[in-house]
């Protein structure tokens, strides 16, 4: 058998039954994580001896999507030090002190000194690190203008458009149909406001990740042969305010994040 390189080349192997016995939530995941290093073969266990045994050593893991991040940080910060930080605060919805700005994410203040190097009394992370720092230096510091929009619409998200779909609106989904009042719960803590008259939802929240970023979760909770559904929305202007990739980095971090306070916080301390 020909190396595997694809997630879509181990899916194929598997059952397609999303049982969530990997801890994953779909087969999809599971396979993409196999690809990237995070997970093995073995930890299917509806997966045939004959079938793992031919394919152990067959699969080709890639640098996750962390590790690529990881190696975008050096460049980031690069140019984080040629920018006079004081000058671009105030267009950004930031407080500049000296040689460092604070940026406000989800309610808390994130601080970033002139080399780049990100500080909070919040646990900081690579999901959040990268879009501060791209916001810092492409930001236009657009004025919102509330014309609300699916990414898939939004300028330049075309190439990631699938995985935004995937690895951010179902994932969240699947975390909100799991543990609807404790993921509501942890959205108020974290700034969320509910917004009314707008569509018909079981839930609507503003949240701004970033000063000028706002996004909006919409919720529909599941109803007679009708499934859950869960969209995000964000202003028009996002695309000029920070860069369509990191729109995705900053909306998964955010899935990560609820998944791991669900974790943390649910009484089973078990995802699913």
């Amino acid at each position: 058998m020909s190396a595997l390189n694809t997630p879509l080349e181990i899916y194929k192997l598997l059952n397609k039954s999303n049982c969530r016995k990997c801890l994953l939530p779909s087969c999809l995941a599971f396979a993409a994580a196999v690809i990237q290093g995070q997970k093995k073969i073995t930890d299917c266990p509806d997966l045939d001896d004959q079938t793992i045994q031919s394919i152990i050593g067959e699969t080709v893991p890639r640098k996750n999507f962390e590790g690529e991040m990881a190696d975008q940080l050096t460049g980031l910060k690069q140019e984080v030090e040629k920018i006079d930080l004081a000058s671009v605060a105030e267009k950004l919805g930031a407080v500049a002190n000296g040689d460092t700005v604070a940026i406000n994410c989800l309610g808390r203040d994130f601080i970033i000194d002139s080399y780049g190097e990100l500080n909070s009394v919040c646990h900081t992370n690579i999901w959040i690190h990268g879009p501060i720092l791209s916001y810092v230096i492409h930001g236009q510091g657009k004025t919102i203008c509330e014309n609300w929009l699916p990414f898939k619409q939004l300028q330049g998200s075309a190439d990631w458009s699938r995985f935004f779909s995937h690895r951010c609106e179902e994932d969240m989904r699947q975390l909100v149909d799991g543990h609807t009042e404790l993921f509501f719960e942890l959205m108020d803590l974290f700034g969320a406001k509910e917004i009314t008259g707008g569509i018909d939802t079981d839930y609507s929240l503003l949240i701004h990740p970033l000063p000028k970023l706002p996004m909006v979760i919409n919720y529909w909770l599941a109803e007679d042969d009708f499934a859950s559904k869960l969209s995000i929305y964000f202003d028009s202007t996002a695309p000029d305010n920070l860069n369509i990739e990191f729109i995705y980095t900053i909306t998964r971090g955010l899935v990560e994040m609820f998944r791991a306070l669900i974790v943390k916080h649910n009484m089973t301390g078990k995802l699913f």
